[in-house]
């Protein structure tokens, strides 16, 4: 059903398509947890900030499991916010059993509902308050505990792939379990996910192995700093935000150093950006080779491969699903620098594949996740 509502709230059209600022849920009250409304914070001026949505605006909602009255759904509590690789804005209430889908642009939402999510009984390990987008396409979110480990798709499919079973012995090992609790999660470009707790826990996640590793505890943050937002700016670099009385650090995850950047008035309780970290690395490997695949999101069946080079080549092109079965094969002739183009033909579903290229040499010069979308 859908209900005809009213945003009230200064949004900025074509803000996701520039796709240069970081975008914040926050509250007005220092050390309250308060949801109080989304915002872009400016990433060269981290005071500056537009408001999105205020929990008092009401958007067009539509829900196909029931009519909506509520003002913008977002509940008292909001720490898990992400964006979509199209730009919407995707958020889990911290209680609920829904994943709110907000179109910036045209101004309307969509709440998609898992029955499966067990997060209306008090209980903080249940919670959800950490939350990204993958290179893959899809957002993750992981509860407080990590026993629930959701995939959502743009369109709204919730999977619930289990607990991280390294993260929850972790998790145990602590004098406290909440030590893993809370804080945010982000990912870099080559499809690893990391989670920063509250407590300045850090962990490095394989998304499709559902596996984790203990990367160990930030140095530098003051003692009563809780990690409440995460996401990477676009020089590569981690912004840390709180709720606490502190501002904005940075953190080097090689080091697991942080250092203070700004002050900031606010409550931060998540934060999103559109960058990806190690992305540096991902594009030194492309140039290494020559080659790259693009787009990576497709949607019409219809790749390119990228060369950057002048030199003639025959690369044989495989495509393998996430099981690793190949279910496809073609060849494609280089003669120079430029995009060639690879029809799938409505070959295959919609889903995540591996794209390799190896050049009439043998050599692997392409190695890249893509997804495909209906």
């Amino acid at each position: 059903m859908k209900k005809a509502l009213f945003l009230t709230s200064v949004l900025m059209a074509g803000y996701f398509a520039a796709a240069q600022d970081i975008t914040a849920a926050t509250g007005l009250t220092k050390g309250k947890i308060e949801f109080n409304d989304f915002r872009i914070i400016n990433s060269n001026d981290l005071n500056s900030s537009s408001v999105l949505l205020t929990k008092n605006d009401k958007i067009n909602l539509e829900s196909k499991e029931t009519e909506i009255g509520k003002i913008c759904s977002c509940g008292k509590y909001i720490a898990a916010i992400t964006e979509s690789l199209k730009g919407d804005l995707f958020y889990i209430p911290m209680s609920g059993q829904k994943v709110m889908k907000i179109d910036v642009v045209s101004k309307t939402g969509t709440q998609y509902t898992y029955q499966g999510l067990d997060i209306n009984s008090g209980n903080q390990a249940n919670y959800y308050a950490r939350m990204t987008t993958a290179p893959d396409g899809y957002m993750y979110a992981l509860n407080n505990s990590g026993t629930e480990f959701l995939k959502i798709s743009e369109n709204g499919t919730i999977q619930n792939l289990g607990p991280i079973s390294q993260f929850v012995e972790k998790a145990k090992s602590f004098d406290q379990e909440t030590a893993v609790y809370g804080g945010d999660m982000i990912a870099d470009a080559f499809g690893n996910l990391y989670v920063i707790s509250a407590s300045q826990h850090v962990f490095k996640i394989n998304p499709n192995k559902l596996s984790a590793e203990y990367l160990g505890q930030i140095k530098g943050l003051p003692g009563n700093y809780t990690v409440n937002g995460a996401a990477v700016e676009r020089d590569g670099s981690i912004l840390l935000g709180t709720s606490s009385q502190n501002g904005f650090y940075t953190l080097n995850i090689d080091t697991m150093e942080a250092g203070f950047k700004a002050d900031y008035a606010l409550s931060v309780y998540d934060l999103s950006s559109p960058y990806f970290l190690r992305q540096n690395e991902m594009d030194q490997i492309s140039k290494d080779y020559g080659y790259s695949l693009y787009p990576t999101i497709v949607k019409n069946s219809e790749l390119n491969i990228v060369s950057k080079s002048d030199e003639s080549a025959v690369l044989n092109v495989s495509i393998w699903n996430l099981s690793e079965k190949r279910v496809y094969s073609n060849t494609v002739t280089v003669k120079s620098a430029g995009d060639y183009q690879l029809k799938l033909n409505g070959s295959l579903l919609p889903g995540i594949y591996v794209l390799k290229a190896v050049n009439q040499n043998g050599k692997e010069v392409i190695n890249t996740k893509f997804t495909l979308l209906r």
